[in-house]
């Protein structure tokens, strides 16, 4: 777990270590955003649909979601870091363990449904995977 690392040195080292986990943080966000693109991008008929890449990149995508919650898990508040992170997340963690325990649910659908071949389908699952990406940005993550 990520929690006994951030706190594992006082002072400066632990603010080192603090950033880092803010940094991966930042890192699996703009990784889940990479997986997206491709899809978005055949789901909108802006590069032909490839059904194999969809669903590599579905894969990426669940593997990723799986991650959100330890890497939110511990509550860098008391260091002076800036992130997009708002403090509500640890106010009230069982709201965001929720959210992403749903983003890994339709995370893993999209792996399913995507395997089909059907965009369509993919599409509809992808949808609901947006969906709970944006609930959970729109609770706990600052304005842009």
């Amino acid at each position: 777990m990520l929690g006994a690392w951030a706190h594992a040195a006082e002072g400066e080292d632990a603010l080192k270590r603090a950033k880092k986990i803010d940094r991966l943080r930042g890192s699996a966000m703009h990784l889940q955003n990479w997986s997206a693109g491709p899809m978005v991008a055949m789901i909108k008929k802006q590069t032909p649909y490839d059904a194999q890449a969809f669903s590599t990149q579905a894969k990426r995508l669940a593997a990723l979601a799986e991650m959100v919650e330890d890497l939110f898990r511990e509550d860098l508040r008391s260091f002076a870091i800036d992130t997009e992170a708002k403090p509500e997340i640890w106010d009230d963690y069982a709201e965001f363990s929720r959210l992403a325990s749903n983003l890994v649910d339709s995370s893993n659908k999209l792996v399913a449904v995507s395997a089909n071949g059907d965009l369509a389908d993919s599409s509809k699952a992808f949808t609901a995977v947006a969906d709970d990406c944006k609930a959970c940005h729109d609770k706990f993550k600052k304005d842009d």
